[in-house]
């Protein structure tokens, strides 16, 4: 029986991972509390970066460059939130994510009909 059990309960993992289109090995990596984790390429590769979750400007070096992204847990359970924006300080088009969510293709997310966050986050307020 428990034999079972083990088997339907991995059947139902791979049946998930193929119905999403993600693999274990693609799922998002952990960002540690009250942090944004920004990849430069898509699927959470490429060099990382971590920010909190107020940042008024995240850099030279990561400016306009984040292609996925992950938030981390929220430390104030009654604020989850997290904004990112394509300006410093927390100006112009903005995209909202819940703690504890991600974004392994910020491609597929538009801010108008022809401009996608690819490449876009400036500043982080959660």
């Amino acid at each position: 029986m428990n034999n079972i059990l083990r088997t339907a309960g991995v059947l139902a993992v791979v049946s998930a991972s193929v119905l999403t289109g993600v693999s274990a090995a693609q799922a998002a990596p952990a960002c540690s509390t009250a942090r944004v984790c920004l990849y430069d390429n898509y699927w959470f590769t490429g060099t990382s970066r971590s920010f909190g979750w107020v940042t008024y400007n995240v850099g030279v070096d990561a400016n306009d460059k984040g292609s996925s992204l992950v938030v981390g847990p929220a430390a104030d359970p009654a604020s989850p939130y997290v904004y990112f924006y394509v300006d410093s300080n927390f100006v112009g088009h903005n995209v909202v994510f819940r703690a504890g969510n991600a974004s392994n293709d910020l491609r597929g997310l538009y801010m108008t009909s022809t401009r996608n966050w690819d490449d876009e986050i400036t500043s982080v307020w959660g």
